[in-house]
């Protein structure tokens, strides 16, 4: 009876330390458009910006695919209008790519490429293209 007790204090004790390291994280989930920027997690000196559409394997709508297909994006870090870090980042994640990385204290995770393939005229404008990602600072 003692070791069930101390088995669900140990559970208790583990869940109220994960809440309050998670809690500590602030979050946003962000549409960019191509060669676009916007400030990581409200800081005005650090930004994300969308470069380019690397490719685009992605199965098109109402289509029989094999394989779904990723796509693969170029972004950057900018602080105060000067590019620090480039990034290559893959959705759905292929073998050969990352999905997200870590970048002076920020995770940034790439979510998805709009428009979806088959779903409008190609081709798309440029005004038309957007990333999604999820920055979480760290």
């Amino acid at each position: 009876m003692k070791a069930i007790w101390i088995v669900i204090l140990t559970v208790c004790l583990g869940m109220v330390n994960a809440c309050k390291k998670s809690a500590n994280h602030t979050e946003t989930t962000r549409s960019i458009r191509l060669h676009e920027c916007t400030p990581l997690a409200g800081e005005g000196d650090l930004r994300l910006c969308f470069e380019s559409v690397i490719s685009d394997s992605r199965c098109p709508a109402n289509a029989v695919c094999a394989w779904s297909g990723t796509a693969i994006a170029q972004f950057s870090i900018e602080k105060n209008d000067a590019r620090i870090h480039e990034l290559t980042l893959a959705s759905p994640l292929p073998v050969s790519q990352s999905r997200d990385t870590i970048v002076a204290g920020y995770k940034i995770e790439f979510i998805n490429l709009y428009p979806y393939p088959g779903t409008v005229p190609m081709p798309v404008p440029d005004s038309e293209i957007k990333a999604e990602v999820k920055i979480t600072k760290l």
